[in-house]
């Protein structure tokens, strides 16, 4: 057998008589080690919390508040007064940025009517960039919300849709093509038209030949009706002398880019609005599945009827 040989685990370089109990002991002092830590930093974040808590009852947090000087910070807590500081005013960037979304809504403003719109608030610090929101910006709240910014039904009224052009294919007629991005979730535009029952629809479609270029839209409203949007007309009579987009958008099962959601306002007009499925890139054709009795984004039968 060979030189009788020392294991050492310590900077003692002690000997190790009995190594399970001493790796059982060493074991210990890690985990008690471990332990301590985590007590300290948990007590140390109960302190920063209830440090700022007492910050946030003193100077609250608000779209228009100034932020707390240091003085203030200091008188709280000496030893967080930074860090109060900073997480105040994430706290108060976060919120302005909502409004912003909230006031936009749904869909990608430019950076000249994001930054106009900042200045108007006279807010004196901490104020957002209009760049750095864009470059950020992802549609806000749910479909479901998607009709309570004033800037959608803005344009449900006057049919002044931005980022789109409809562009003629000899082989398959007249499309919609994206002149921006769109990024999924974001509402594009609305299928506009007369908004009869479904029955008066029913009635149009049998009287107009297909020649004509018959677009019928029928759906159930959220309040279970049976509807159809007439697009039959180029032109509505609410907005002579203009065509609407939603209309001229192809059918692709494959490349389908868009889809279809039915909303009832509180004045009972029906209104159904196109939502990006996926990110759309500049110059991309906008495309949906037209079907019968397919699944809404309502949860009732979506019947799309183009001829």
């Amino acid at each position: 057998m060979g030189p009788k040989r020392d294991f050492f685990i310590s900077s003692a370089s002690g000997r190790i008589h009995n190594p399970p109990n001493d790796l059982q002991r060493l074991h210990i002092s890690i985990a008690r080690s471990a332990a301590q830590q985590k007590a300290e930093t948990t007590d140390l974040q109960m302190d920063l919390e209830a440090a700022y808590n007492r910050l946030v009852e003193r100077r609250p947090v608000t779209l228009e508040g100034e932020a707390p000087d240091m003085a203030l910070c200091t008188d709280i807590s000496p030893n967080f007064q930074r860090r109060l500081y900073e997480r105040w005013v994430k706290a108060q960037m976060k919120l302005r940025k909502l409004h912003i979304h909230l006031h936009f809504g749904p869909l990608l403003p430019s950076e000249e009517k994001v930054s106009k719109w900042i200045s108007d608030q006279g807010w004196r610090s901490n104020t957002p960039s209009a760049a750095q929101f864009i470059t950020e910006w992802k549609p806000h709240g749910s479909v479901d919300t998607a009709l309570d910014a004033k800037q959608i039904r803005r344009l449900t009224r006057t049919q002044r849709w931005k980022g789109l052009v409809v562009t003629e294919d000899g082989g398959k007629g007249k499309g919609v093509v994206a002149t921006r991005r769109f990024l999924a979730g974001e509402v594009v535009c609305d299928y506009h038209g007369q908004v009869v029952t479904a029955s008066e629809g029913h009635s149009t479609r049998s009287t107009v030949g297909v020649e004509d270029g018959i677009h019928m839209f029928f759906f159930e409203n959220m309040n279970g009706k049976a509807m159809c949007i007439d697009t039959h007309s180029p032109c509505c009579k609410c907005h002579p002398g203009r065509q609407t987009f939603g209309r001229l958008i192809n059918h692709s099962r494959k490349r389908c880019n868009l889809r279809p959601r039915a909303y009832t306002l509180q004045n009972e007009e029906d209104i159904i609005i196109f939502l990006a499925t996926k990110n759309i890139k500049e110059n991309e054709e906008l495309l949906f599945v037209y079907g019968v009795e397919r699944r809404s984004f309502v949860g009732k039968a979506l019947d799309l009827l183009w001829v």
